[in-house]
């Protein structure tokens, strides 16, 4: 077994449940290089020993990795087959306390809507905006990725108006941290978009690229490996609206910080 991915084959301990904290732990540092095969390689794994130990809990939380990282990769089927196995723990089994259950409903929409079933995903995001509006703050950084993701559902079943008005509700509570320049970019890109597909002329779109441009370029962004992540998200809206320079910038920008890592 690869060294990098067995944690309880080195050491004594009796594990009842799988170590979540170290396995995010490691997730986080194969991210940060956007070393994708390793992280399919270690949710693998803990999938495997999260169903032999009957860690129902730590199952759940490794298949909503899985459902997230089968986006990325782009992989259809597998990304859909861990979105039914971990609604199936939710709905049927019961795992989960509830704000836990609603970022599960959240990633699992977001997936079916990625993947074409934007009609099939309202659902569970209403599931999960009902979860987050009766638990957590307003402000919450949750409440924004609800709100960009539910957007993009909009955007995708053709209602405009209330993919806009998502897109700024994530903005707001975005507003409340100063570290999220990145993510504000992003929803920028986003509206910019929205902008483009009921109008190719609307001169608020190139405003509101400009805008996601100075944010992006900030000198008080952390160069980490969620940025760069931010940065190959962008990119190639800048290339699409004819920022070739920027779009190449920021490609180059991410691939120095997964190296660098």
């Amino acid at each position: 077994m690869n060294e990098n991915i067995s944690c309880s084959s080195c050491s004594k301990e009796n594990y009842k449940t799988v170590p979540l904290t170290r396995i995010f732990d490691k997730l986080n540092e194969f991210f940060s290089k956007n070393d994708l095969s390793a992280v399919g390689r270690l949710l693998d794994y803990w999938e495997s020993e999260a169903i032999a130990l009957g860690d129902m809990r730590g199952l759940l939380e490794i298949l909503n990795e899985k459902v997230g990282y089968y986006r990325r990769t782009a992989e259809r089927e597998k990304a859909l087959s861990a979105v039914n196995s971990a609604l199936e723990l939710i709905e049927q089994k019961g795992v989960g306390d509830p704000i836990s259950v609603g970022t599960v409903y959240l990633n699992c929409a977001t997936t079916m809507k990625a993947f074409g079933q934007a009609e099939n995903a309202m659902p569970y995001y209403e599931k999960a905006k009902e979860i987050y509006e009766s638990r957590l703050d307003p402000n919450d950084y949750k409440m924004a990725a609800l709100y960009n993701n539910i957007s993009s559902a909009y955007k995708d079943l053709g209602d405009y108006v209330q993919a806009e008005e998502a897109c700024y509700k994530a903005i707001e509570i975005l507003k409340q941290n100063e570290d999220c320049r990145g993510e504000i970019a992003v929803t920028l890109i986003n509206i910019a978009h929205l902008y483009h597909d009921q109008d190719p002329f609307d001169e608020r779109t190139y405003a509101l690229m400009d805008k996601a441009w100075d944010l992006l370029k900030s000198d008080k962004n952390t160069l980490d490996g969620d940025f760069a992540f931010l940065c190959s998200k962008c990119y190639p809206s800048f290339e699409f609206f004819g920022y070739f320079e920027k779009g190449a910038e920021l490609k180059a920008l991410a691939e120095r910080i997964y190296e660098g890592n």
